[in-house]
């Protein structure tokens, strides 16, 4: 008896190249960097691939004989105007971020020589202290 519940809830995965799978994964990755959004072509490929919920990104077409990734345009410059309204609300977010003073450093009064050398025969003795309290 069929389950016809199964299937609700999957997106149809396209097994098949269309005529606007025309880009490679490096034209993808010249046309981020012309638009001034550059990406590596790994996370070009990363896109491709389904995520969690079986969602790619990009849309594309993986072929198996070439063992390319072919992406349509469309979905590139789709891809490209999120990526630059993300950059345009993290700049804005850090710009009205402000702080306020920086914190000063404190200034340490500087050490005479002689206590310098008490405070190195303290540790020193408190080490010979320690080692002999280990050996009883």
């Amino acid at each position: 008896m069929p389950n016809d519940a199964v299937e609700f809830g999957k997106i149809p995965q396209a097994a098949e190249r269309k005529e606007n799978h025309t880009l490679t994964v490096r034209e993808s990755a010249r046309m981020f960097e012309s638009a001034g959004v550059a990406r590596t072509e790994r996370s070009i490929i990363n896109w491709c691939q389904p995520n969690r919920q079986g969602i790619a990104r990009l849309d594309s077409y993986f072929d198996p004989n070439e063992r390319k990734y072919y992406i349509t345009p469309q979905s590139i410059e789709a891809v490209i105007q999120e990526e630059i309204q993300r950059s345009k609300k993290t700049d804005g977010a850090t710009a009205s971020e402000d702080f306020g003073n920086p914190v000063t450093h404190v200034k340490h009064p500087p050490h005479s020589d002689n206590e310098k050398t008490d405070e190195t025969q303290r540790i020193k003795q408190l080490e010979r202290e320690l080692k002999d309290s280990k050996i009883l």
